[in-house]
């Protein structure tokens, strides 16, 4: 789990405030003309959304039209997570009427596919409150509809919860007894079993496969080398089916490191070489635990990183922030990863963490603690 190296006297809001180009994640071509995404949204909950930028490159002007307003939390996000207006937070009011798997465009009446990467900008945050029991976690989609899986409890004892409506109901444990599990990703395709996550096993964490049947877990085993090695910590895993390609965290080259690995052209996993933009500079990523997050398809990554500023050092008392990478047809990134900054609560230390996209790629889910420790679930909408 994350650790804070600094703590604010008390919790504070999301600020509300203009976002920089940062905000829009718009892949563009060497000469800057931006890439649209390709194909169809649909897809199981563990990898939702359609096939994105697959070709991108690292240049052209960001575009500014999508920028989001100020993110509220708390007291201004509404109870149970119902906010009025989520998807315009910021710009002027829009009249859009979009059909689904369709998102309006801020400040305009454009409606745009969500599963059209080139764009990605988000609305004000809500909060989860119905969640909000303790500690919670990795909010994965599930089955269909909103149905999230997600984590709750402290670091040595978790446990995976389901539920169908993230806004109306507290979700039940579909842990097994006297385990510390976390992470669940619902992906049919890639082993025989569709579900994955954590399990804590000897004081090591290790990737889980089994069978999601609806509302029950069964037949959970270890996932096979490569997935998991021995002696070392294997976690966070994130994969992509279609493209049959493989992401997540693991101490098998000594400190924690985020791995890929493609099931049809590479005999072993490799660290994936996933750099940050900041300013003018590609900066490494860091941190423990990157919880990353891709499509269906592969075309698009999400993950948490510690901040940095434009000199590549640690910003924020090195709290983390969500980014999002383009990925190639091999799965590697396309370009640098830019910040998904109108949900990044900047100051007071505040870790954003565990992104996840809707089977629509609509709505964007995630963990924040604010700066206090203690996370909480949020969602934006797209526009």
């Amino acid at each position: 789990m994350l650790s804070r190296l600094s703590q604010p006297a008390g919790r504070h809001r999301f600020a509300a405030r203009a976002v920089s180009g940062l905000a829009v994640l718009v892949f563009v071509s060497g000469c800057g003309t931006p890439f649209s995404a390709v194909g169809s949204a649909a897809g199981g909950g563990g990898a939702g959304g359609g096939s994105g930028v697959s070709s991108a490159g690292d240049g052209g002007t960001p575009d500014p039209g999508g920028t989001s307003g100020g993110a509220g939390e708390g007291a201004t996000s509404g109870s149970g997570g119902t906010t009025g207006s989520a998807g315009t937070a910021g710009g002027a009011p829009t009249t859009c009427d979009c059909a689904a798997g369709n998102y309006c465009r801020e400040g305009t009446t454009k409606c745009r596919s969500c599963a059209d990467f080139a764009n990605l900008s988000f609305g004000a945050p809500e909060k989860l409150s119905t969640l909000s029991q303790g500690n919670e976690r990795f909010p994965r989609p599930a089955d269909t509809g909103s149905a999230l899986f997600y984590t709750e409890g402290t670091i040595d004892q978790t446990e995976l919860r389901y539920t169908e409506s993230p806004v109306s109901g507290i979700g039940t444990s579909i842990s097994s007894s006297m385990r510390v599990e976390s992470g669940a990703l619902l992906a049919p395709g890639f082993y025989q079993q569709n579900l994955f996550f954590d399990r804590k096993t000897s004081g090591k964490r290790r990737i889980m496969m089994a069978a999601w049947l609806g509302k029950s877990v069964t037949a959970a085993t270890l996932a096979p080398a490569p997935i998991n090695a021995a002696d070392s910590e294997d976690y966070s895993f994130a994969v992509a089916p279609e493209a049959q390609h493989a992401y997540w965290m693991s101490t098998r080259n000594g400190d924690p490191d985020l791995l890929w690995y493609s099931a049809s052209g590479m005999a072993d996993p490799a660290p994936l070489d996933v750099k940050i933009r900041a300013g003018m500079q590609a900066c490494p990523r860091r941190g423990a635990d990157a919880s990353p997050w891709v499509n269906l398809a592969g075309t698009i990554m999400l993950f948490a990183a510690e901040s940095v500023n434009d000199n590549c050092d640690l910003n924020d008392s090195g709290a983390y922030d969500l980014f999002a990478v383009p990925l190639d047809a091999a799965g590697a990134p396309a370009s640098n990863a830019v910040a998904i900054s109108s949900v990044n609560n900047t100051g007071g230390a505040s870790n954003e963490v565990d992104p996840s996209l809707s089977q629509d790629a609509c709505t964007l889910y995630f963990a924040s603690d604010a700066g206090t420790g203690r996370y909480e679930l949020y969602r934006a909408k797209r526009n």
